[in-house]
């Protein structure tokens, strides 16, 4: 149950110092609280730690709430903070800092190889299943 989604903190940790832990920030996070929640009570197993995965934990700043933390990313992605920064954030999708290569790894956005078209040889795997 650690690869679930169950922990705000955890997550940015792992996709923030790990090449291998590649998470997508999908739209509902910024309008659907009801995402954080398991409202139907599924059985999701648990941590490593033991610790049961149900809600998904929050920052303390959003004292326990999807609602308010749902609100503040929803304010910060329409701050203008972050639409000073949009054109930069177009450049690293789509501009030349997209592609592997030297403006890739000089903007910090860079992958593991193997997410690259042609980055394994699969022909190369010998697989018996």
């Amino acid at each position: 149950a650690d690869r679930l989604f169950a922990d705000v903190a955890s997550t940015w940790r792992g996709c923030t110092s790990s090449m291998s832990d590649v998470k997508e920030l999908v739209p509902e996070f910024f309008y659907l609280p009801e995402l954080l929640l398991n409202a139907n009570r599924y059985p999701l197993g648990s941590l490593q730690d033991g610790r049961k995965v149900d809600d998904v934990r929050l920052p303390p700043w959003a004292e326990g709430s999807p609602r308010a933390f749902v609100r503040a990313l929803a304010a910060a992605l329409e701050s203008p903070s972050a639409s000073r920064r949009l054109p930069r954030w177009l450049d690293l999708i789509f501009g030349p800092a997209s592609q592997p290569g030297d403006a890739a790894e000089a903007a910090e956005n860079v992958f593991h190889p193997f997410t690259y078209a042609g980055g394994a040889d699969l022909d190369a795997v010998d697989d018996a299943t």
